[in-house]
């Protein structure tokens, strides 16, 4: 395994002498930015995600920061240094930096507050994101849910190991209830399909009284299960401010159901101003 030539200090955007607080406040704003949802269009978020989320993995591990600055030192910011040669190595994978992470306090601290970001802006979260994100969602329980099972309790004030497992039966749980919600509407108070509403999916006009801005249009899909285990690609067209729009939204392996994505400035508009469009994912039946 070659040694790495990654800088995760230019990364994160924080100087080599940045403190803990100064690295969690970038990657914050990172794991934000580059989050698969905010970012429909452009495939290679998810590797941005992956890259900060490694570089946090490194720079907050305090044995894994001091090989790594052993290693610049010794090769230079960017360098891979010679293979096999003398001198200090750095060369964990990706996935073994993970793994180690998400073992570590600081780790799932991380996640913890992540969830709470990525909820209030309506992205994808959870332990479901997270494994198919960073391990590829492998398994009933994935990658990151064995990892997370062994966490020991209570961590810190809520118990955070047990908080966690619990939201993982929380999301299974949410997706029975909106298989079972859907068996019930079957028949006459099912939604119709109309016409130019979809191409590769039920979509329909939802009201949402909490929207605030005035300017934010709610819809919502419904999806067979295997589509939101694998993943799709959905277009459909839509009605804004009288006029017929035509969309495709890419939905990500393991969306949970009634996960909502933000699809910004496809919402109403208003003088130089334009809302955003917040889409509802069901999952219907097979």
């Amino acid at each position: 395994m070659k040694p790495t030539n990654k800088d995760y200090y230019g990364t994160l955007g924080v100087a080599e002498n940045a403190d803990s607080e100064a690295i969690k406040k970038a990657y914050r704003a990172l794991a934000v930015e580059y989050h698969p949802d905010r970012n429909p269009d452009n495939p290679a978020a998810e590797e941005k995600f992956k890259d900060v989320t490694e570089a946090y993995g490194v720079l907050m591990d305090p044995k894994k920061r001091s090989e790594y600055d052993l290693f610049r030192k010794t090769f230079g910011a960017g360098q891979a240094g010679a293979d096999g040669g003398q001198g200090p190595r750095f060369d964990y994978s990706q996935q073994e930096i993970f793994e180690n992470m998400f073992r570590q306090a600081f780790g799932r601290d991380a996640f913890n507050d992540l969830n709470m970001s990525f909820k209030n802006k309506g992205f994808r979260s959870g332990s479901g994101f997270f494994d198919a994100i960073l391990f590829g969602g492998v398994g009933a329980m994935g990658k990151l849910g064995r990892l997370l099972s062994m966490v020991p309790g209570p961590i810190g004030k809520f118990g955070l190991g047990l908080r966690l497992l619990q939201g993982i039966g929380a999301s299974v749980l949410a997706i029975k209830s909106m298989k079972q919600k859907a068996r019930d509407q079957q028949g006459e108070n099912a939604p119709q399909k109309k016409e130019g509403d979809s191409i590769l999916g039920s979509v329909k006009n939802i009201f949402d009284p909490g929207s605030g801005t005035g300017l934010d249009l709610y819809y919502q899909i419904t999806i067979p299960p295997h589509e939101a285990l694998s993943g799709a690609r959905k277009q459909f067209s839509f009605t804004v401010d009288g006029e017929r729009e035509k969309l495709m939204v890419r939905i990500p392996p393991n969306t949970p159901a009634g996960q909502k994505l933000r699809l910004r400035e496809k919402g109403k508009k208003k003088n130089d101003q334009r809302g955003d469009l917040i889409l509802t994912v069901n999952v219907g039946t097979v």
